[in-house]
């Protein structure tokens, strides 16, 4: 059985994806600047250039989920946005 997922719950994972493939790339651009790679250097970039590629197909699904979901709503015209100011006190 499909579960539904809302809108909000997708750019929540979208956002999280992001924040992992930004701090995996940092980490990944950290090791390319080293001059001299050990080997363990060497097999660690391996294993995040495989998990850069599992976090941007993550992503791009995310962002298809996405857009599709904005797209149904705009057709069946449940486009409707609440002008509502939150207060924090």
């Amino acid at each position: 059985m499909n579960e539904l997922i809302t809108f909000s719950e997708l750019i929540d994972k979208l956002i999280t994806i992001n924040v992992k493939l930004y701090m995996l790339l940092e980490k990944t651009s950290e090791l390319d600047r080293k001059m001299e790679k050990s080997k363990e250097d060497i097999e660690l970039i391996v294993k995040l250039s495989g998990d850069n590629i599992r976090l941007a197909t993550q992503r791009s699904r995310l962002k298809s989920a996405i857009d599709k979901k904005l797209n149904e709503a705009i057709k069946n015209g449940q486009t409707d946005v609440l002008d509502e100011v939150k207060k924090y006190s």
